[in-house]
């Protein structure tokens, strides 16, 4: 009897155990429902509007179903999954996205019956509904699946479900690799009708003298029964016991102490394993009256969260990568200088540019088709201009990067570790690209293209060149054809561009002499080459006068004495007089920031910026606050600030606010009111005339310019 008592016990703790594993699978399934209602693309491709129209591009559409296929995937027991939209008829699933009628008909093909089920069953809220089994075919492959759904909003009539289809064959594979081979018989029903069944393999003679009995029991997730069928092995090894009696007494004393030894050894590690994961187990992977086996299931659920953590991690990552090498190749168009920090490292997103290669920026203009309100031939043109690129510059073996700039731009990045261009190439690849995708969409594309630059930062000055080109282009198309008669203002014939200006003004506050000095040889050189008149020689280098001014006034020094002496030379009228001031006063600049950033009030003045960086939002954040805390008089601190940071501490405050009022007046989901609190404000008058004055448009206008 006690032996029987033992027998039912274990038994009982395996069939729980293997119910369990199954539980815990549905239990995914279930949280992959919760999981998917609250992504943003879901909740806003339910709205019965073309608001996010834009949002949900060609890109974006790939990243959204690589993101569910991944995740259908990670759980291990799934055929496939989608989304549908039962007001719209429309499908998104991980193998693209459907027409309800299409996908039913020709993707995936269930019987009429089947096919009735799911039609209704979407119509109505569903928290977690297992249908029959059934056959499938999908893409004509069969396939016998048992579709799951769940609706993803909490109504009668939910504008979005989610459905997935659990595979007969990776669910039998997944039960033979964990539900173990103690029981002889495994059967899961749903009334009355068989969802899996497992038997395992033995000898025809073994079988038909085994007696066995059934645990049923069922399950905590689902409708679904389980029904685990034992061997009845107890008494067995009385016929043989007189016969090994004194074996077994010489094994339970030799053995007992031999294991118990054995034991407290070899236990260590893994106690001191599971003291560790118990502290940190989540609740519901605890489950009470856990016996035989309980230390197991701490490891498995523990590994299989940290697996998901790590899939969730990489997913991050691959995220971050491609944002960041898509910021990257935004900032060489801008001007790459190779002693500037903040773009250092190309390779390290994947970029193997050097300065001994050879670039040509091209500029492909959508402005063509940027009034077209249909989406899904916006797209189609968008795929069609892709595939030309890709097959045009692998015919005349060039690499090349395609990315967006605008959303009626896009720049293509043509390299070569060897020259190439001198005999009118690029000429011929703009044309081909612009005759190919107007064979195959219908509409004529602009395709503008810079010389062939060596160098990194030759791509900067490609993309200008081009980008010329194309403002003066729509310009022509958008003034001198409506208005025959009006005069078109001279085109600016030097190089100056406002990126270059920008990184020029940040080099001279921080002192970065090797970078500045760069930067206006690049500009001379660039300028020189293009044989400026000396008019607007003039004109370039007192534009850079001006820019050293104002650095000068924000590092608080006496701009008057430059601004002299460079009119004296401005009326001598030697250009090259000119040009060495213009380099003189830089270097002066970066000398003076070194010295004061050097001395001993770097300390105090990086504990200000600090507390402005963290705490800009708050509306009480003022000089006089600051002195009160670090026990100093308001123009100290003023001082201190301004030498540290190159500004003074308005200005700083100021910028640091509408930096991030701009991002929320972009997003456009926050009232004006909001945002001035959000941003610092007490009141949303103080940050309209604020927002006005620094940035030279009021919030208002600024919201409706926001693409």
């Amino acid at each position: 009897m006690e032996e029987q008592r033992q027998q039912y016990d274990r038994h009982a703790s395996d069939a729980r155990r293997i119910a369990d594993i199954i539980d815990n699978k549905l239990n995914e399934l279930k949280q992959f429902g919760k999981t998917m209602s609250s992504k943003s693309w879901v909740k806003k491709l339910m709205q019965n509007t073309n608001v996010y129209d834009q949002e949900f591009d060609l890109m974006k559409m790939i990243e959204i179903r690589k993101d569910l296929d991944n995740d259908v995937n990670s759980i291990g027991i799934l055929s496939f999954g989608m989304v549908i939209f039962p007001e719209k008829q429309w499908i998104l699933s991980s193998i693209g996205n459907f027409q309800a009628e299409d996908f039913f008909s020709h993707v995936a093909v269930f019987d009429p019956n089947t096919q009735q089920a799911i039609q209704k069953s979407v119509m109505n809220n569903n928290d977690f509904k297992i249908l029959q089994p059934t056959a499938l075919k999908l893409w004509d492959s069969p396939k016998r699946v048992t579709p799951v759904l769940q609706s993803l909003e909490v109504v009668n009539r939910p504008r979005a479900v989610l459905i997935l289809f659990i595979d007969s064959a990776y669910f039998s594979d997944y039960m033979h690799r964990f539900a173990g081979s103690e029981f002889k018989e495994l059967s899961i029903t749903t009334h009355q009708t068989s969802i899996y069944q497992q038997i395992q393999p033995s000898s025809g003679e073994q079988s038909a003298s085994e007696k066995g009995y059934t645990l049923a029991m069922p399950s905590k997730t689902s409708e679904w029964q389980y029904a685990v069928t034992y061997t009845d092995s107890s008494g067995v090894w009385i016929h043989n016991l007189f016969s090994s009696l004194l074996a077994i007494l010489i094994s339970i004393a030799v053995g007992t102490c031999s294991a118990f030894m054995l034991t407290r050894i070899t236990y260590r590690p893994l106690h001191a394993l599971l003291n560790k994961l118990s502290d940190r187990v989540r609740y519901d992977d605890v489950r009470p009256g856990a016996g035989t086996g309980s230390e197991y299931n701490y490891i498995e659920n523990s590994i299989d969260r940290l697996l998901l953590e790590n899939q969730e991690l990489q997913q991050s990552m691959l995220a971050f990568e491609s944002a960041a090498r898509s910021n990257m190749f935004l900032r060489l168009l801008k001007g790459y200088f190779p002693e500037d920090p903040q773009i250092n490292g190309l390779a390290k997103f994947g970029i193997r540019y050097t300065e001994n290669m050879s670039y040509c920026t091209m500029l492909i203009s959508l402005h063509a088709i940027h009034e077209m309100t249909d989406i899904g031939k916006i797209r189609k043109i968008e795929m069609i201009t892709m595939l030309v690129v890709e097959k045009v510059l692998q015919h005349y073996q060039l690499d090349h990067e395609l990315f967006e700039i605008s959303n009626a731009d896009k720049a293509l990045i043509v390299s070569s570790e060897h020259p190439f261009g001198a005999d009118g190439l690029i000429e011929r690849i703009a044309s081909e690209i612009a005759a190919e995708i107007a064979q195959n969409s219908g509409f004529h594309l602009d395709v503008l293209h810079g010389p062939v630059e060596q160098g990194l930062v030759g791509i900067s000055k490609s993309y200008y060149a081009a980008h010329e080109q194309l403002q003066y282009l729509l310009f022509s198309r958008g003034h001198i054809r409506t208005l025959q008669e009006e005069v078109v203002p001279n085109e600016v014939d030097y190089y100056y561009p406002t990126d270059w200006e920008v990184q020029l003004i940040n080099n001279l506050k921080v002192g970065n002499l090797d970078t500045s000095m760069q930067i206006l040889q690049e500009i001379n050189s660039e300028n020189e080459r293009r044989q400026l008149s000396d008019s607007s020689t003039v004109r370039l280098v007192s534009l850079l006068m001006e820019t050293m001014l104002r650095v000068l006034h924000e590092v608080n020094l006496d701009t008057g004495i430059y601004a002299r002496q460079f009119a004296s030379m401005l009326s001598a009228g030697s250009i090259l007089a000119m040009w060495s001031y213009v380099y003189e006063v830089g270097t002066l600049i970066c000398e003076r920031n070194r010295y004061s950033n050097t001395s001993s009030t770097m300390e105090v003045g990086s504990k200000l910026l600090q507390y402005v960086n963290e705490n800009y939002t708050s509306a009480d954040v003022s000089l006089k606050k600051l002195a009160e805390m670090y026990q100093m008089s308001t123009s100290n601190v003023s001082k201190i600030f301004k030498e540290v940071s190159g500004i003074n501490f308005y200005d700083y405050l100021c910028r640091l606010r509408m930096e991030m009022a701009k991002e929320l007046l972009r997003e456009k989901k926050c009232a004006m009111d909001a945002i001035a609190l959000r941003v610092g404000y007490e009141n949303v008058y103080s940050f309209k005339r604020a927002f006005t004055r620094y940035e030279g448009i009021k919030p208002d206008e600024y919201m409706q310019m926001a693409i």
